[in-house]
């Protein structure tokens, strides 16, 4: 069992960047939702699903900041400060989420290319994550959708915005322990995607609803993963090998650790 995508976005909502190689911790992965857009108006945390321009926008770290970049190439390189008086609760689904205002010209930015009054924040770990810091796909899950729903694009994996997608034919079951480098994360429940994954991942743009059509008719499961057992800081790149144990079906001596 491979990884064959590792990806995250800094920004929730924001396009959901590839990367060869992540950190992890105890919480997840390091990085992913660090920041979050606030609606100035009633305080809660702007949902992906109601804003889906976001998906175009592009942010990376520089040695500033942050750099954002729209689809139609506007580019805004900023620093991020916590402001003075700026922590305070936020809603996120619902729930309560930490965050802390941020003095810096992406909320000006951000507000203009969405036409609404927003702030910049930076969010408690975890905060603004739906489910459970890690969040898995499988290539077996994933052929099945794209037989079903006609998109057989390598975008398919990059719509669902999962931490990792494995080279697996079948989904691993809740209670199942995968061993991925140094990381043991047991997989917790399924994911019940939204209409998020018929945007098109670059520009936000609603292109396929059949995708979403086939995910609900089941041909593909959505899995979030909790970091259990701990072995220190870690990280791990595409093509890292991973192993699960007897609950996957596979021989739990198979365990594979990366140092």
């Amino acid at each position: 069992m491979i990884v064959t995508r590792l990806g995250l976005a800094l920004v929730k909502g924001t396009r959901h960047l590839d990367h060869e190689e992540l950190e992890f911790d105890a919480q997840g992965p390091i990085g992913d939702r660090t920041f979050c857009l606030v609606d100035r108006a009633c305080g809660g945390v702007l949902k992906t699903v109601e804003n889906p321009r976001l998906v175009g926008v592009e942010v990376r770290a520089t040695g500033v900041g942050l750099v954002a970049t729209t689809p139609d190439g506007r580019s805004l390189e900023a620093a991020t400060r916590d402001s003075l008086d700026g922590a305070q609760a936020g809603d996120h689904w619902g729930r309560g989420a930490r965050i802390h205002l941020q003095d810096s010209e992406l909320s000006a930015f951000f507000s203009e290319y969405l036409s609404r009054d927003v702030v910049f924040a930076r969010a408690g770990r975890g905060d603004v994550v739906y489910y459970d810091p890690v969040s898995l796909v499988t290539t077996g899950s994933l052929a099945r959708l794209a037989r079903a729903s006609g998109n057989a694009g390598r975008d398919l994996g990059v719509r669902f915005r999962a931490t990792m997608t494995l080279e697996l034919d079948s989904d691993p079951a809740p209670g199942a322990r995968l061993y991925v480098g140094d990381l043991e994360i047991e997989v917790t429940r399924p994911i019940s995607r939204c209409a998020v994954i018929d945007l098109d991942p670059a520009t936000g743009e609603r292109t396929n609803t059949r995708c979403c059509n086939g995910f609900r008719r089941c041909v593909a499961r959505f899995r979030s993963g909790c970091v259990r057992g701990w072995f220190g800081p870690a990280s791990f790149g595409e093509g890292t090998p991973s192993a699960c144990c007897e609950r996957c079906g596979a021989d739990p001596k198979r365990r594979v650790l990366v140092g």
